[in-house]
């Protein structure tokens, strides 16, 4: 086995006593509860257990749209627990790749303007934006199709472009919410070879998925049983 680097060793993703409450009706609910994570530069994680167990409520702190109640979380050498808005959206457009199970592309803009979007937010230049979405078209073999709308794809390509739209930042970490959820098995399996491919190219990816066949596919394993680690 190859050794890593030392950057690759470092951590991207830090999380001590992590905690994540809810209020409602007199009634507190732990999502997420003293939870200690470490995702490493290269690493390809998969995030499973029961419905209701806090996996969604994690990506969602990990991506930075939602905030832990107490803990610490730190991303790529950003302690983020104090970050204000503007704060969390910056970093969030510069480290952060997502992929959605409802690939949540906008029907009115063709599939590279698609793809462009995030940069779009990162104040990146329109010519290199182009050329950038070009490249990432190219690499999940939907290039063919840039000037298509969603509507004309099949859900396997829209997810496809949807992947390209996560890695157009060149993010620090992708993490993909079941992004095989809305797919038949053939196109799930082709999205799982993809993320597999990224993954051995150097993409450090953190996945949360209910499919016990697709989880395994992933280096390291975690399950979370009532907002805590359970392996």
């Amino acid at each position: 086995m190859k050794q890593q680097t030392r950057e690759q060793e470092a951590p991207i993703i830090k999380l001590e006593n992590l905690c994540r409450y809810f209020q409602s009706d007199n009634m507190e609910t732990r999502a997420i509860h003293d939870l200690d994570l470490t995702v490493r530069r290269g690493e390809y994680v998969s995030i499973s257990g029961p419905s209701g167990c806090g996996k969604s409520t994690l990506l969602s702190i990990l991506g930075l749209l939602d905030s832990a109640t107490a803990g610490s979380y730190e991303l790529n050498d950003h302690q983020v627990a104090d970050f204000d808005l503007y704060q969390r959206a910056k970093l969030r457009n510069s480290e952060i790749g997502f992929v959605f199970q409802a690939f949540n592309l906008i029907g009115d803009l063709s599939v590279v303007e698609n793809v462009e979007l995030p940069l779009t937010y990162s104040k990146v230049p329109k010519s290199e934006r182009r050329q950038r979405a070009m490249e990432k078209l190219e690499r999940v073999n939907m290039a063919h199709r840039a000037s298509h709308r969603p509507s004309q794809l099949s859900g396997g390509q829209q997810q496809r472009v949807a992947v390209a739209r996560g890695l157009v930042i060149d993010p620090s970490i992708l993490l993909a919410d079941e992004p095989t959820g809305n797919l038949d098995s053939s196109n799930g399996a082709a999205i799982m070879d993809l993320l597999d491919e990224l993954n051995q190219e150097g993409t450090t990816i953190c996945m949360v998925t209910h499919d016990a066949r697709f989880a395994e596919r992933a280096v390291r394993k975690i399950e979370l049983i009532d907002g805590q680690l359970a392996s």
